[in-house]
């Protein structure tokens, strides 16, 4: 029986990270480059990791600056930016065949069901990563904590699909969650991501900053209230327990610089669409009020406008 192929687009601090985790598992990995190919072909993938590094020679790496030369998939792991989306049609469509899991590793919620839709799938798999991990230079990737990863499916049909893939993660060395139903995993990784990705771009802290303030602890648990309250408009059950255990983490974690406050120093557009407004527009349809998350969204909104202005 033959290996199944994974392809990974965007090979940076996420796809890098869990890519290089399934090749050192044994699995035959395709990874696509940007601007990191010629570096990588000539110096490989190196991951730095608190728990060993995953590196990958130069020999070794299957880097491909075209989805066009890569073969089809059988899992193909999308770690774009949602800012890059619309890229998706000339990247994607290549690398697919019948019954393709495709793997959303984005933060916001909606994508799983966009992408389904644009290419006629009967499923998407989304996965949400608990991991501190950046990108410090071509091909290079530091991961500073934790890694792991809660995995689910839009479309009953994948159900199967997602459960060897979370087998082929756990063999890999991944710690993994299953939750079937997509839209829960992702209302709670929002829960995080909406306070500390929005605030810490706002006020240009890490989370060891933020936590130590405790006004701004309060109104990060006040923004997590707003999106439990918005989750339980979709049937999703986020408890206050959760809300406390994240707090907690946060509190506990390595100074750590938000991907939106890296995307913000580097002059890169905002996820702001699939991790704000879409929240918010779903909550609002459902009478629901956000308006702390509103007031971060809006700021957030004139940063990302003046970097667009720049562009």
């Amino acid at each position: 029986m033959s290996k199944k192929v994974f392809a990974v687009i965007g090979t940076g601090a996420i796809g890098g990270y869990y890519g290089a985790r399934l090749h050192h598992g044994g699995n035959d990995v395709h990874f696509l480059f940007n601007s990191d190919y010629q570096h990588v072909i000539a110096n490989g993938l190196n991951v730095n990791s608190h728990y060993g590094d995953y590196s990958i020679s130069a020999p070794d790496l299957k880097a491909y600056h075209s989805t066009s030369d890569m073969p089809k998939a059988d899992v193909v792991l999308v770690a774009l930016k949602t800012t890059q989306n619309h890229l998706l049609e000339s990247l994607l469509r290549p690398l697919l065949k019948t019954n393709t899991l495709v793997m959303l590793l984005q933060n916001g919620i909606g994508a799983e069901q966009e992408v389904a839709e644009q290419f006629h799938l009967p499923f998407v798999g989304g996965g949400l990563c608990f991991i501190c991990s950046n990108k410090l230079g071509p091909g290079h990737i530091d991961h500073i904590d934790y890694g792991r990863i809660t995995i689910g499916i839009y479309g009953d049909a994948g159900i199967a699909a997602l459960e060897d893939f979370a087998t082929d993660l756990t063999q890999s060395g991944v710690e993994v969650d299953v939750d079937q139903h997509i839209i829960d995993a992702r209302w709670k990784k929002l829960l995080w991501n909406v306070p500390f990705n929005g605030l810490s771009t706002v006020l240009n802290a890490d989370t060891a900053e933020m936590m130590s303030c405790e006004e701004l602890v309060n109104l990060s648990k006040e923004i997590m209230i707003e999106v439990q309250q918005a989750a339980r408009t979709t049937n999703t059950d986020i408890t206050d327990t959760l809300i406390e255990t994240m707090l907690l983490n946060t509190a506990k974690m390595k100074p750590y610089l938000t991907s939106m406050l890296l995307d913000r120093r580097n002059h890169r557009e905002l996820e702001i669409q699939y991790m704000y407004k879409n929240a918010i527009d779903l909550a609002k349809a459902q009478g629901v009020a956000m308006p702390k998350t509103q007031a971060l969204y809006e700021q957030l909104c004139f940063i990302n406008n003046q970097i667009k202005s720049v562009k």
